[in-house]
């Protein structure tokens, strides 16, 4: 029951503590209340009975008085303070003395106006003639500390006194005295106890009981079916939807409960349908696969047919125009050459047609060099190198002709590792292609600058060549890296041939370029490209032969 009941964070326990402590508010209520009405009831009876006995007394001592009867008179109280319970009595005289009393000892005394029995009625002037029963009604406390009751009663001229033979009293008087009775109230307060500790006990074992009665009602109605719920969820949160709940009942949380195992047998026939249909779909998937493998080889064979057409039409028409000046010129030279009289004239013509034969198969073998660049993947093996020592060669092989077009070559290289895993004649290359572009796009005294930059942490290198030239036209930027594409008299590889070499790389380029403010080209390498880092770690992991 305790490993049951005491989880502060069950719904359980809230619900047993919440009715625990109503049950305590509960009972602690009824019970001050019977405490207080049974006590007011008690203290109503002391104080009623009280009032009896002082006029009892009252009575009893009537005769003597009247008589004036004295002996008999203090006898007679002498034998009343005997009594069980009663704690002295004393008759005062109208000027306050002490007339009468149990203590002889006291006779002849006279009270001060402002003592606790005198003070109710001389507490203002002129005192009242009769008093209420409450304010007749005093409570003292003992030198042994229990509670004693003082009950003053007024002794009025009625009368039989003023009419009697001693003439003792005017008629005018109104008061003749005082009767004061002091009785204790220890055993009413010790029955008070005893009955305050009886409805305490009685109050905590009903409680008690009260208690455990709702721990049970609690444990097998609400505590246990919520635990199976739980447990039920968690099975089937781990995918066992063979799970059933072992619980019967009629109220919500039985229905709760058969409400579970209809879903879980919902979900387990639904979860067969889509192993089922999976299983279909992945066998559907596997031959459409196929299908679409069979459609894409297809694709590319024709697509790889037409653009061996395009790559043949356009090689055989830029090579079938030099190679028709080449035609032309050596027929012009073979005749010349069957004269063998030749004229100075002649001659010079001569050499201009060779020349112009040599230029035009320098022509073919260019066109050649480049197919044969831009259809090769690498260009040399793959290997950690500096940018900038790679930057700096590539300069190195167009120094002459900066030099000769006297442009101002400015070089701001980013501090830090500049060490780079590539492919260093293929990024050689492109370096050369785009100073060689930027140096015959350039005026006479114009300037070329290259900028290198570590960007993202330090992953990956921007490098910007820049020039002064004559800019590209907005509409031609898009084609600059198309095969085959240029505006000058050259096989529109160039471009192209960088193009695949960045990607190769994973790298990335981009052009900016205003008319006859110059170009820029920006290009993203990375340190150490994922493609080739895998190749590299699994060729480094091989067993050497």
């Amino acid at each position: 029951m305790k490993r049951l009941l005491f989880i502060p964070k069950s719904i359980s326990f809230k619900l047993y503590l919440l009715l625990v402590i109503l049950l305590i508010i509960s009972f602690s209520g009824i019970m001050y209340f019977n405490i207080s009405s049974y006590t007011k009831h008690l203290n109503e009876s002391v104080i009623n009975s009280a009032i009896q006995a002082s006029d009892l007394i009252k009575r009893s001592t009537r005769y003597s008085m009247l008589k004036n009867d004295r002996e008999n008179l203090a006898q007679i109280i002498i034998t009343v303070a005997k009594e069980n319970g009663v704690e002295g009595i004393r008759i005062y005289n109208k000027p306050g003395g002490i007339a009468f009393s149990d203590n002889p000892n006291e006779i002849g005394n006279q009270v001060d106006k402002n003592a606790e029995q005198c003070y109710v009625c001389h507490g203002k002037e002129p005192a009242p003639v009769s008093l209420s029963p409450k304010n007749r009604i005093r409570i003292l406390t003992s030198q042994e500390g229990y509670r004693i009751l003082g009950l003053i009663n007024p002794i009025e001229n009625e009368p039989d006194c003023f009419n009697a033979d001693c003439h003792a009293h005017s008629p005018k008087d109104k008061l003749l005295g005082l009767l004061d009775v002091k009785m204790s109230l220890k055993s009413v307060d010790e029955e008070t106890q005893k009955t305050r500790k009886k409805m305490i006990l009685f109050s905590s074992i009903m409680i008690l009981i009260t208690a455990l009665l709702f721990a049970g009602f609690i444990i097998r109605l609400i505590h246990i079916p919520i635990r199976k719920l739980t447990k039920g969820t968690k099975e089937v949160a781990n995918l066992n939807l063979n799970y059933k709940i072992d619980f019967k009942s009629s109220d919500e949380i039985g229905e709760l409960a058969k409400s579970f195992n209809k879903m879980t047998e919902e979900l387990k026939a639904a979860n067969e349908a889509n192993q089922q249909w999976a299983a279909t779909l992945e066998k559907r998937i596997q031959e459409k696969s196929e299908e679409l493998k069979k459609a894409q080889a297809h694709m590319i064979l024709v697509e790889k047919i037409a653009s061996l057409g395009k790559l043949s039409a356009v090689v055989a028409h830029e090579i079938n125009n030099p190679l028709s000046g080449i035609l032309t010129y050596a027929s012009l030279c073979l005749k010349m050459a069957q004269n063998h009289s030749l004229s100075q004239e002649e001659k010079n013509s001569l050499l201009k047609y060779l020349t112009i034969i040599k230029d035009e198969t320098k022509r073919c073998g260019e066109i050649v060099k480049n197919l044969l660049v831009f259809a090769k993947k690498d260009f040399g093996k793959w290997s950690e190198e500096s940018l900038h020592k790679i930057i700096r060669n590539s300069i190195q092989l167009v120094k002459h002709n900066i030099v000769m077009k006297e442009l101002e070559l400015i070089e701001e290289y980013a501090d830090g590792n500049d060490i780079i895993f590539c492919d260093p004649i293929g990024i050689q290359h492109i370096f050369v292609a785009l100073f060689i572009n930027a140096i015959e796009a350039t005026s006479k005294g114009g300037k070329l600058k290259v900028k290198t930059e570590l960007i993202n942490g330090g992953n990956d290198f921007r490098i910007m060549v820049s020039d002064t030239g004559c800019g590209i036209p907005e509409d031609i930027i898009p084609h600059i890296f198309e095969p085959f594409f240029s505006t000058k008299e050259s096989s529109g590889l160039g471009l192209a041939v960088v193009y695949s070499i960045i990607e190769q790389h994973e790298g990335k380029i981009e052009v900016e370029s205003k008319l006859n403010e110059g170009t820029t080209f920006f290009i993203q390498l990375p340190r150490r490209p994922l493609r080739n880092k895998k190749e590299l770690e699994i060729t480094q992991n091989l067993p050497s032969a």
